[in-house]
């Protein structure tokens, strides 16, 4: 092994789809995004072959597939040259499916990772259109701190977000939610993307201030996610909202011993069920 590095979990502490673009039927969002403290951890090696291997999740995508060799294939592509090959093993500790964007903080990773082994003394901004033409969340990602994320992902405006007193506890339903099912659930239900969520002008952590487009109609799909959020309410939560396209919920309490008694009641029925950091 040459590396080791760390891959960061985000949520979307608001998320607002604006539109879609005609041409290729993606969607516009607004969103407000933050990494957090869960990580996937990334080895890497050179090899003769390149090869992508994922421990920690069922799911077993072929190398080719694989998002972090789309970032390769597209690093040398922009830079017109060919680089070294690489195994990759991919120790997963987020959840796929999960909105926490998992893959997409894979392929930043090692897009940082890449520009700095390969001493190609890329800029940021340099880095950031590579990533656009990769996935729509690794812009953000490669950026790597709170960001408001607007366009089809590429447009990422970083932010300092207001201090909170507030606890947050992260619990995965494990419940795998396909980002395409989502939107076409939400372009049934909302053609004209006229929900009642409106982007704050100044964020603060007021309630109104935290919401997600997704959240109605990915409930009314999977109604466990819409029970699991009632739970945590019923627990002490005085806000659950919903990441990306689920299924995660993020519980926000002023009380320490209720984001612990969260976890403890939480974790004896799901993998991923942990406090959180994010990154102010």
């Amino acid at each position: 092994m040459i590396s080791q590095v760390y891959s960061p979990a985000k949520i979307n502490i608001f998320l607002k789809i604006e539109g879609r673009e005609v041409k290729s039927g993606m969607h516009f969002i607004n969103s407000l995004f933050a990494p957090i403290d869960l990580f996937d951890t990334i080895e890497i090696a050179e090899s003769s072959v390149f090869s992508i291997t994922t421990e920690g999740i069922s799911e077993n995508i072929p190398t080719e597939k694989n998002i972090i060799f789309k970032a390769y294939l597209a690093l040398q592509s922009y830079i017109g040259q060919e680089l070294p090959k690489f195994d990759v093993r991919i120790r997963k500790s987020i959840p796929s499916g999960a909105g926490l964007g998992g893959g997409s903080s894979n392929a930043a990773a090692f897009l940082k990772f890449l520009n700095g082994y390969c001493k190609l003394n890329l800029s940021l901004s340099q880095l950031i259109e590579i990533a656009s033409k990769v996935g729509s969340d690794v812009p953000f990602f490669v950026l790597g701190k709170p960001a408001i994320v607007k366009g089809l992902g590429e447009k990422t405006e970083p932010i300092h977000l207001p201090q909170t007193d507030d606890f947050f506890v992260l619990v995965n339903p494990e419940i795998h939610v396909n980002t395409g099912l989502a939107y076409s659930l939400f372009d049934k239900f909302y053609p004209n993307c006229d929900t009642k969520n409106r982007v704050p002008e100044h964020f603060s952590w007021k309630n109104e201030d935290i919401f997600n487009d997704f959240e109605e109609i990915v409930f009314a799909e999977f109604p466990e996610i819409a029970r699991v959020k009632a739970e945590l309410e019923t627990m002490g939560a005085h806000k659950v909202f919903m990441s990306g396209s689920g299924s995660t919920l993020i519980a926000m309490t002023k009380n320490g011993n209720t984001a612990g008694k969260i976890v403890s009641e939480f974790s004896k029925r799901f993998r991923t069920v942990r406090k959180i950091v994010l990154d102010l």
